[in-house]
């Protein structure tokens, strides 16, 4: 006898039901992601996330198989973008409930898109692993399209770390500090203003993905100064849950971005090489990182130049609304 399933929007109380689930599916999907109740508390409090009306999770026999989130971008000026994700327990799949979730979310997200835009055009838009080809295939079934693909790029941090660099032009390369906060964030504003699919950050989606999260670290982040300017960033972050799984502390590059006035200088180059020379010596035995393989800027050449290497591929894939 199937066992009556129970949809209702998610809340902060689940997060460690959505925390077991995260596991059970990177178990099965090998994707090496992992969260703790914490991290999954942490993004439902995201300030661009209504729980009640943007998630979902899926309850059967007091467990939770499946859930879905639809996150709506607050500004658009050629296209608004509404960012979907949801996964299915590996013991729970092939029942319908992935294809439900996907259908709840399209549904969701075009609603969201009507609401705040509805004279631009709309897009969904989710990453998918790129070995998950069922996944991949449930989701070109409700429309979307591979558009954009991404890197997850690795390096240990061993003997074989290069020494930090230097900047030119007389740029000097200082540790972040609170005071830079709201520059740094404008000098990221400018850097991917022209890198597709972005979308400026308020000052609030700001603390909350960057300077304010758990996982960010001031220690290992670092910004290029011309006078008192912000003329680049790098911006690290350590997650707790990766280091408990792994055994192994990391230190991930969550964001790295060189003002245009500034490109050309060395100091993208300065800012990791120093980021990486610092996390070997606080004790961080692995870099990482995420790259867009089309990024205009020669990200990729760069990090392939300072020791990283490709580990895992996954796939921007797009629905128009």
């Amino acid at each position: 006898m199937q066992t009556t399933q129970a949809w209702r929007p998610l809340s902060l109380d689940d997060a460690p039901a959505l925390a077991e689930l995260f596991a059970a599916v990177e178990a099965a999907d090998a994707t090496e992601e992992h969260y703790d109740a914490e991290d999954l508390a942490e993004d439902l409090g995201d300030p661009l996330l209504e729980p009640a009306h943007d998630s979902v999770g899926v309850w059967s026999g007091g467990e939770l198989i499946g859930y879905a989130k639809t996150l709506a971008m607050p500004d658009a000026t050629d296209v608004h973008r509404v960012y979907v994700e949801g996964a299915v327990r590996p013991d729970a799949r092939g029942r319908g409930v992935g294809t439900d979730l996907v259908n709840w979310q399209v549904t969701r997200a075009t609603q969201l898109h009507r609401e705040r835009f509805p004279d631009l055009p709309g897009e969904a838009h989710i990453p998918l692993h790129a070995p998950n080809t069922a996944k991949r295939h449930l989701y070109q079934q409700a429309g979307f399209e591979a558009r954009r693909w991404y890197f997850d790029m690795r390096r240990p941090l061993d003997g074989d770390i290069a020494p930090a660099t230097a900047p030119s032009g007389g740029l000097r390369v200082v540790p972040f500090t609170e005071a830079y906060d709201e520059a740094t964030r404008l000098a990221h504003n400018e850097a991917f203003r022209e890198h597709w699919g972005h979308t400026p950050d308020s000052p609030e989606r700001w603390r909350h993905g960057s300077t304010g999260a758990r996982s960010f670290r001031p220690g290992l982040s670092f910004l290029a100064l011309d006078g008192d300017e912000v003329a680049g960033y790098v911006m690290s972050h350590e997650y707790e849950a990766e280091t408990a799984m792994t055994g192994v502390r990391e230190c991930w590059i969550h964001r790295l971005g060189t003002r245009p006035a500034w490109r050309g200088t060395g100091v993208a180059t300065a800012l990791l090489t120093t980021a990486l020379r610092t996390a070997h010596d606080q004790g961080c035995r692995s870099a990482g990182l995420s790259v867009d393989t089309a990024n205009a800027t020669g990200a990729l050449s760069l990090y392939e130049r300072c020791g990283f290497r490709t580990g895992h591929t996954w796939i921007g894939y797009v629905r128009p609304l």
